[in-house]
């Protein structure tokens, strides 16, 4: 984390495309995609490797996408204390096509 100092106002930080696997809590089967992630600086920045890393600290635990989500937000919002910040998460569900609806395209 690092501080910033700006003159003006701050603009959009954005960093997408970063690739995570996890597994559901509820069939225990893998599912993995990209998260996309933007906010607006108050006072601090964070350095671009940093977002996969807390990514991937949640990802690491049996999860649902929506959770995943939240507490990517809600870590860099504590962290970052951002004006803004916004999470969009793509994955494929093991769940989705390899049982149940079979749709091996949903995402």
């Amino acid at each position: 984390v690092f501080d910033l100092d700006l003159e003006g106002d701050a603009q959009v930080v954005a960093v997408r495309d970063i690739h995570f696997h996890s597994l559901c809590e509820h069939h225990l089967l893998p599912f993995s995609g990209t998260a996309h992630v933007a906010y607006i600086p108050h006072k601090k920045i964070l350095g671009l490797s940093k977002f996969a890393r807390l990514l991937d600290a949640f990802a690491r635990r049996p999860q649902v996408q929506e959770r995943l989500t939240k507490q990517l937000a809600q870590g860099l919002d504590e962290l970052l204390q951002p004006q803004v910040v916004m999470i969009a998460l793509e994955a494929s569900h093991s769940c989705m096509s390899i049982r149940g609806v079979r749709e091996p395209n949903a995402k």
